[in-house]
């Protein structure tokens, strides 16, 4: 009876050890993120996802190492039950952009009282009030507490006419002039300030799987 259980044992030892050399050899060939994605929705054991890491955003020890790759390394971190794997898919420099700005929600108000409001933020801007004190008094929304900073943002995370006066419009390229931004469909009116050069920002598309071990 033990020498059946042992048997039974190494046989299952011996199946995993296959499965687990199967997998690798799987990984090792993935280079795309579409080949990524199959192998994810193939193997659902596995626990697949794809993440972005943003070197800007993302400042931890383990991103740190996975910049450190170059496209298509793995970093593997075990912890005795189980051994994940970081596989670098993609790697791109990516055009981001930073401004700061006050929004004005125009829902309620008339044409004169929107203009007075703006008048009043240029006004203020002009005799040296710092803009990010002016957002925290006039912003309508949650960026206010910032004193409306977007942070770093690419194409596509803001709205579409925010992005062509941001990054398409050469005039509004010069620091410590505000210029505005409205979408009027919406009643959504901006008062931006630029505050960072536009620079490239190296990202990072890691393939993640578990296994047990």
């Amino acid at each position: 009876m033990l020498k059946h259980i042992l048997f039974i044992g190494a046989v299952s030892a011996s199946m995993l050890c296959l499965a687990q050399k199967k997998n690798q050899s799987t990984l090792d060939s993935i280079t795309t993120t579409a080949q990524a994605e199959r192998f994810i929705k193939s193997n659902k054991a596995y626990r697949g996802k794809i993440y972005t890491f943003n070197q800007e955003k993302h400042d931890t020890n383990m991103t740190k190492d996975l910049f450190k790759l170059s496209l298509g390394g793995s970093k593997v971190y075990e912890n005795g039950f189980e051994k994940t794997t970081y596989k670098v898919i993609q790697k791109d420099n990516v055009m981001y952009y930073r401004v700061s700005y006050i929004f004005i929600d125009s829902e309620g108000l008339t044409d004169y009282e929107l203009k007075r409001y703006r008048q009043t933020i240029f006004s203020k801007f002009d005799q040296g009030v710092p803009f990010r004190d002016l957002a925290k008094q006039f912003s309508m929304d949650k960026n206010a507490s910032r004193g409306g900073d977007t942070g770093w943002f690419t194409s596509g995370d803001m709205p579409k006419e925010f992005e062509e006066e941001v990054i398409g419009n050469d005039k509004n390229h010069y620091p410590n002039k505000l210029f505005t931004v409205n979408i009027s469909s919406k009643k959504w009116h901006y008062v931006i300030l630029r505050t960072e050069a536009p620079k490239p920002i190296e990202e990072i598309k890691v393939l993640k799987v578990t296994e047990a071990i």
